[in-house]
């Protein structure tokens, strides 16, 4: 019998072979994790790894690992975490708004057009990312959102400046581009900042 602890809690596996780090992970997930839970990161003599970053680890006999502590979190909890770096993740899209709109301005369109791929990847990931954010803290408190759009409309804006943004880069149309960067672009993601992510980290329950 293999005793697992995640987050303080014991859980005891039955098997009585030697068990894998992989192995123990699959079976807590499997027996006794809830539903909205997921394990985030192991913690092997008092250093954290993210569970991305364990693929050296993962076929380590648990015990050669020193009975590691699993780290888990609900879903809610993890949403939350993501907002607190949204910010970041804005500022990151802002500075590479900045630094094409100087490429094309100072007409380098060749470094313009590579950080432009690069940001469409970037929008294309953050829509992504806030909108599995929203979706979690919406059913956890669905009457806190029910009267205000105001996520929702910053979505359905940032996807039509997105849309925008390919055929002008298409075309070449570098002023269309431009103002669409400067000021469209740099305007939702300043939203985002001042309204919508404080909004919903507002709406968390304790």
């Amino acid at each position: 019998m293999t005793n697992i602890e995640a987050n303080k809690n014991s859980f005891n596996i039955q098997e009585e072979n030697k068990l894998s780090l992989k192995d123990a992970i699959r079976m807590l997930e499997d027996n006794s994790l809830k539903k909205n839970e997921v394990v985030t990161a192991i913690i092997i003599d008092g250093e954290r790894f993210s569970i991305d970053k364990l693929d050296a680890y993962m076929d380590y006999d648990i015990d050669d690992l020193g009975n590691p502590q699993i780290e888990v979190k609900t879903n809610y909890e993890i949403a939350f975490e993501a907002l607190d770096d949204s910010n970041s993740y804005i500022d990151l899209i802002n500075g590479k708004i900045e630094h094409i709109v100087k490429c094309y301005a100072n007409d380098n369109h060749d470094e313009a057009n590579i950080a432009f791929t690069d940001l469409v990847d970037l929008i294309d990931l953050f829509i992504q990312l806030i909108s599995k954010v929203h979706k979690t803290v919406r059913a956890y408190n669905e009457n806190f959102f029910k009267d205000n759009d105001t996520i929702r409309n910053l979505e359905i804006h940032l996807l039509s400046i997105l849309k925008a943004l390919i055929p002008a880069r298409e075309k070449n149309d570098i002023i269309m581009l431009s103002d669409l960067l400067e000021y469209e672009l740099a305007d939702n993601l300043s939203q985002w900042k001042i309204k919508a992510i404080p909004l919903m980290k507002k709406s968390k329950k304790d």
